[in-house]
């Protein structure tokens, strides 16, 4: 790793308590400073060394960061209250292999999740693949506690208005109401599902990233896994390192990839094929089957049916009580199968 003195160019205020900072790379150093999206940098400052993700595209020869004020880190404070234009830091070249190839020649589907300044690198992907890849689809969902604390949105509203058909943001609060609830509270397994059902076909998608704590990201990346998302299409950067970083993903008891059932609905009764990667809902509107549904996310009940013979996963729900799951109740949404053979009735509720 080689340290070199670079001269801050500009300190832009993002957040009240996060800045984005643009060093001067002289044109003798930018071979040297040549970096693939989703790489960092290690700023030493006097002695004491930090990691910063690299917001900017690699086409854009721009060598920003961005930099959140940690409570209890006063490097980061630095940067964030005292670091002023014309100063110089000891930087070191880019490093680090978060990321994922570039493939402009490909339609693709990518999915990435972050939180709080897990943007900062997911940014830098996001920006160049929409530059170089004209069939992609990008899905971004990020979760921050209110519209005051997000990082780069004026950046992201911009690559939006660029790239309408190619981008496609969500954003999440956990302390701020909105009208749709779904994008109220933290990433987690049950926001993952709902987000499935009703924002992103998982079939589709071809690379899946995940930036933030630890916490989010070995229960966002482990749904990932389980959504049938093999794991070396999976990339995650975590804020502090772990020793087995794949050890996390576990390989849940295989279903089968298809699965007969027959469903009596409105006196009628049909029979239809089950793929483990859709919903019940979903399997049977493909097959001309008028559904029952509302949310598709188990908040609310229009789907309520009975298990008479088989056995599915549930994701979680605010419908279901322990003794409902005990008569065999479920919603539709939110099952997927895990025997061979199923039978449900929805009017036996």
């Amino acid at each position: 790793m080689a340290f070199h003195s670079l001269q801050v160019a500009s300190v832009r205020n993002l957040t009240p308590d996060s800045v984005q900072i643009t060093f001067d790379v002289p044109d003798h150093l930018k071979p040297e400073f040549n970096f693939v999206s989703g790489q960092y940098i290690t700023l030493d400052i006097n002695g004491l060394r930090r990691d910063y993700s690299l917001c900017s595209s690699p086409l854009d020869e721009e060598w920003s960061i961005g930099v959140k004020a940690m409570s209890e880190g006063n490097i980061s404070k630095y940067l964030t209250r005292e670091l002023k234009i014309g100063d110089t830091l000891q930087v070191s070249t880019p490093n680090g292999r978060f990321g994922i190839p570039t493939k402009p020649n490909e339609k693709r589907t990518l999915l990435a999740f972050a939180a709080g300044s897990g943007i900062t690198p997911i940014l830098s992907i996001i920006k160049y693949s929409l530059q170089t890849e004209e069939w992609v689809n990008f899905y971004l969902f990020y979760s921050n506690k209110s519209p005051e604390s997000v990082m780069f949105l004026e950046e992201m509203k911009a690559l939006k208005e660029q790239y309408p058909n190619n981008f496609h943001p969500h954003l999440f609060y956990t302390q701020h109401k909105l009208e749709d609830w779904l994008f109220e509270g933290r990433l987690d397994k049950h926001k993952f599902e709902l987000i499935l059902n009703q924002l992103v076909d998982i079939n589709e998608v071809d690379e899946a990233m995940v930036c933030g704590p630890n916490e989010m990201i070995k229960e966002i990346s482990q749904e990932i896994f389980n959504a049938g998302i093999p794991k070396k299409h999976i990339h995650f950067e975590m804020f502090t390192p772990d020793e087995n970083p794949f050890e996390f993903l576990v390989e849940e008891p295989s279903a089968p990839d298809e699965v007969e059932v027959t469903v009596e609905l409105d006196g009628e009764v049909s029979t239809i094929t089950w793929h483990k990667e859709k919903n019940l809902i979903d399997a049977m509107i493909d097959e001309d089957v008028d559904a029952p549904y509302s949310c598709k996310g188990g908040v609310c009940s229009s789907c309520l049916c009975k298990l008479e013979e088989g056995e599915v996963q549930l994701a979680d729900n605010f419908v279901l009580t322990d003794s409902d799951i005990e008569e065999g109740l479920i919603l539709a949404c939110i099952s997927r199968p895990k025997s061979g053979k199923i039978r449900i009735n929805f009017d036996a509720v």
